[in-house]
């Protein structure tokens, strides 16, 4: 019996099929190897290249510029603060800058400059034309004065004045319609003495403009509700030195009456007479009606600021006793009446009205004195 062969016979790819496959890999890895040619003996290899970082930026353009292109040679040490603009400017100058440091800091500076200056000049300005106007209207007109002096620097009684009186009786025996006489404030003492009150604003001035003498005097009226209006009265001094001694005056005046709506009753050539005492005490208005005359008094200084007022309406009071009286006796067209026809006169109204006596007056009398 032969002895058993334990070598196991190898697969024939196994082996062999190994070696050669290893022979040719390693063949085809040996081909793929090039040798170095050195063509040169002087020859240094290049430095590597190192990717775009900052240069990029616009920051880095302007004050560092493009960075050198390497060659060779080893790139230069950069120095940031050595550094110079496009205009030769040092960074580190322009790092401390104030206007590269704070933007907009020189414009700033400028606007309010230029806001100082705008207002220097508008304060110049008004304060040249307030003054002109100031000027202006203190050459156009005397100063006011305060209410409880005289006005007017010329002797007494030049001024311009304030008369408080108080409506003290009617008449209407002038005219056969008793509604076509009325006396404002259509109340009397009698019946109310609060409601009684009428107050007249008047100046009293030289003739002679070049003459403050307190002998040769006018007397006008100023915008009034009771429409009573005159212009350069003449005033006569009576009594002088007694205790009745007064400045007195009569114009004609021209009243007009609205007896009812659409209507109205023109009494021409009415007499406005007074007499404005310069000692005689005056006793209207009352401690209990002094608040009324005083509110009055204003209101009517207001609404009479007319031609010939003083500049604001200042007025005096007149201190001592006054009486004034409208009188008109009847007679042909006393009064003449007529329609209205968008405000002027139109129609006659005769039907009601009777001529009356010439000697039947109609009067409205005024006073502050012994109510």
């Amino acid at each position: 019996m032969a002895p058993e062969n334990n070598d196991r016979t190898l697969p024939r790819h196994s082996t062999n099929a190994g070696v050669r496959r290893g022979s040719r890999n390693a063949s085809r890895t040996s081909s793929l190897r090039l040798s170095i040619i050195e063509e040169d003996a002087n020859y240094a290899p290049l430095p590597p290249t190192s990717p775009p970082k900052t240069h990029n930026r616009p920051f880095h353009r302007r004050f560092l510029g493009e960075p050198p292109r390497y060659s060779g040679r080893s790139p230069p040490t950069y120095s940031l603060w050595d550094v110079t603009g496009p205009k030769g400017e040092k960074f580190e100058d322009l790092r401390n800058n104030a206007y590269v440091a704070r933007r907009g800091g020189w414009r700033r500076i400028c606007l309010v400059a230029a806001i100082v200056i705008a207002c220097v000049v508008a304060l110049v300005v008004g304060l040249v034309v307030g003054l002109h106007k100031k000027h202006n209207s203190s050459s156009a007109a005397p100063a006011a004065p305060s209410s409880s002096s005289t006005p007017n620097a010329g002797p007494f009684p030049i001024g311009s004045y304030t008369f408080t009186t108080f409506l003290d009786t009617t008449s209407t025996n002038c005219t056969s319609n008793s509604a076509s006489w009325k006396c404002e404030p259509s109340v009397t003492y009698a019946t109310s003495p609060t409601n009684a009150e009428a107050t007249f604003n008047w100046i009293i001035s030289a003739a002679d403009a070049d003459s403050n003498s307190g002998s040769n005097l006018t007397i006008s009226s100023t915008n009034n509700p009771f429409s009573i209006d005159f212009s350069n009265a003449t005033l006569t001094l009576a009594d002088a030195g007694t205790d009745n001694e007064r400045y007195t005056f009569s114009t004609t005046v021209q009243k007009d009456v609205f007896p009812s709506f659409g209507v109205k009753c023109d009494y021409n050539d009415t007499l406005f007479s007074a007499d404005l005492y310069t000692s005689k005490p005056k006793s209207y208005p009352s401690n209990s009606t002094s608040a009324s005359a005083t509110s009055s008094a204003a209101a009517a200084a207001a609404s009479g600021g007319a031609a010939g007022a003083p500049a604001g309406g200042a007025f005096a009071n007149w201190n001592f006793a006054v009486d004034a009286t409208q009188s008109i006796g009847g007679g042909v067209d006393v009064p003449a009446c007529y329609t209205l026809n968008n405000g002027e006169p139109g129609d006659r109204v005769t039907s009601g009205y009777n001529v009356m006596p010439a000697a039947d007056f109609c009067t409205c009398a005024y006073k502050n004195y012994d109510p």
